[in-house]
């Protein structure tokens, strides 16, 4: 178990839809405060309470690939043998930039599918 914490992250607060706040992918969620973080943390939905990060996970992850300092965050999807990177579109080309280049490669040896997200455009990529 890893002992990290978001501390001054929150792109996931921007990235992901949350259903239950009504919030859609991109934008940062109303709840949000720079600096400070989740303004309502205590009585956060499921969604947002359960989710992680492979960063905050697994403390193997190298410090550099932290969301809020290379632009991307890599998470679980619903099919166990795949992983989703999400790309931050204000920053579209930090995925083509060291540290997250090296992601899709190392998520292949690992899972058979590596999606790629950044705004619209979503990409597959296949052991």
């Amino acid at each position: 178990m890893s002992t990290r914490t978001c501390g001054d992250c929150s792109l996931c607060c921007k990235l992901l839809r949350v259903v239950e706040l009504d919030k859609p992918e991109g934008v940062w969620c109303r709840h949000r405060a720079p600096a400070t973080g989740c303004t309502v943390y205590a009585d956060r939905p499921p969604a947002c309470r359960f989710f992680q990060c492979f960063w905050l996970m697994d403390e193997d992850f190298p410090d550099d690939l932290r969301p809020d300092r290379c632009h991307v965050f890599v998470a679980a999807n619903d099919d166990p043998d795949s992983a989703v990177i999400h790309v931050d579109p204000a920053h579209p080309d930090a995925i083509r930039r060291k540290p997250a280049a090296d992601l899709v490669p190392a998520l292949l040896k690992v899972y058979k599918r590596v999606f790629v997200v950044c705004g619209d455009e979503k990409a597959m990529m296949v052991r």
